[in-house]
């Protein structure tokens, strides 16, 4: 139905009209952080490392984009659960853009491209449509669990507790592998995903207490941030879920036969 979205643009070097969207979404984007009163570096940093993934034409491109929208949503929906509703809460940029990145036209342009950049081959090119599909999806789950784990690291009060920079920068290392092609780095979503939500168990009762008035229940993970231990909790056992087949499937060759290859 949208075909026409996807023709090809004379003159802009084979980029489609969605294409040519996105990267003018993303550009007005970064300009609008760069003009507003408080920038925030981190953010800038995503947007201007998107676009110009994007605008360079590099395989991961689209990959990051979603990643990041998923990531925005994750920070913002949990905001809902406060009553804070607005355009904000309801990210509706970060929605409308993943719409616009959701293109089996431009899966082919981008994680299906044989080559990402001139010399730089795509590893994810030889892989099936159901292995890309499952390393994309762990790393979402694994990317917007870090999202809201970096809210735990702006406590405005002292230190908080290690671990969730620990899984932070594991989860950063698990997508970085798996941007190579290889497969270890699925193991590393599991591991971290699992260990995450088991860590977060008993933070989740206490955080729902916290949401429906008790004033003696207190969350070790921040009693602010009781919004976020749930949808946590959920991002780290979906990492888990969807990286556990082929952990599974790593650890029994491993031990009963020869391991599978990193594109497996």
């Amino acid at each position: 139905m949208l075909r026409w979205f996807d023709a090809t643009i004379p003159h802009t070097g084979g980029r489609s009209l969605r294409e040519l969207t996105i990267l003018g979404g993303g550009v007005a984007l970064c300009t609008y952080e760069v003009t507003g009163h408080h920038v925030d570096v981190g953010n800038l940093c995503v947007y201007a490392g998107a676009t110009l993934a994007f605008a360079l034409r590099f395989f991961l491109a689209r990959a990051i984009g979603v990643g990041a929208c998923l990531g925005a949503i994750a920070q913002q929906w949990p905001h809902l659960r406060l009553g804070e509703v607005d355009l904000a809460t309801l990210a509706v940029l970060p929605v409308v853009t993943m719409i616009l990145l959701c293109s089996r036209d431009l899966v082919e342009r981008f994680d299906r491209a044989p080559q990402a950049l001139p010399g730089v081959p795509n590893p994810w090119a030889g892989f099936t449509m159901a292995q890309t599909r499952t390393v994309r999806w762990s790393c979402y789950a694994a990317g917007a669990l870090g999202g809201l784990l970096d809210h735990t690291l702006q406590h405005p009060v002292g230190v908080g507790p290690l671990w969730p920079r620990a899984a932070m920068i594991g989860i950063i290392v698990a997508i970085a592998l798996l941007g190579l092609g290889r497969a270890i780095g699925l193991v590393m979503v599991w591991a971290i995903g699992l260990a995450v939500a088991i860590r977060l168990i008993p933070d989740v009762l206490a955080a729902e207490r916290v949401l429906a008035g008790d004033q003696g229940a207190k969350v070790e993970l921040y009693t602010w941030l009781a919004h976020d231990v749930l949808p946590m909790f959920v991002l780290a056992a979906a990492a888990a879920l969807i990286a556990a087949p082929f952990t599974l499937r790593l650890l029994r060759r491993a031990l009963f036969g020869a391991a599978p290859a990193a594109s497996e």
